[in-house]
């Protein structure tokens, strides 16, 4: 029960960090494949950014949770560009969506992944 409990509160959060992201107008919506795409044109070198190689290595084995984690991470380093972190961005909303939208499916292992993001966030 109380990890029900623990579960929806994770869910309705990360379910408001999505509404107020879409409100404040950042950008289209995408879905998975077309963030790593926009990261790839991003980045033109992707491998020099660790976080962002991660991040897109992730999404291609379906690892989401790990993906939006390293644009997480991606966000806080110095020197991006504005296009750049607006792609980080966009790219951690879509997958984050995705998640959300396998969740309300009862994919199990993208519960898993809003709870691992969930806790990223509060480290």
């Amino acid at each position: 029960m109380a990890a029900d409990v623990t579960g929806r509160r994770i869910h309705v959060g990360l379910m408001l960090w999505v509404l107020a992201a879409v409100i404040s107008g950042c950008g289209r919506a995408q879905n998975p494949e077309e963030g790593v795409k926009s990261l790839e044109q991003t980045f033109a070198n992707p491998a020099t950014v660790p976080a962002i190689e991660l991040a897109i290595a992730a999404v291609k084995t379906n690892d989401l949770g790990q993906g939006v984690v390293a644009l997480q991470t991606a966000k806080q380093i110095p020197g991006l560009s504005p296009e750049q972190l607006q792609t980080v961005e966009e790219t951690a909303q879509a997958l984050t969506q995705e998640l959300l939208r396998r969740a309300d499916a009862g994919d199990a292992r993208a519960k898993a992944d809003l709870e691992l993001i969930e806790r990223s966030r509060s480290q």
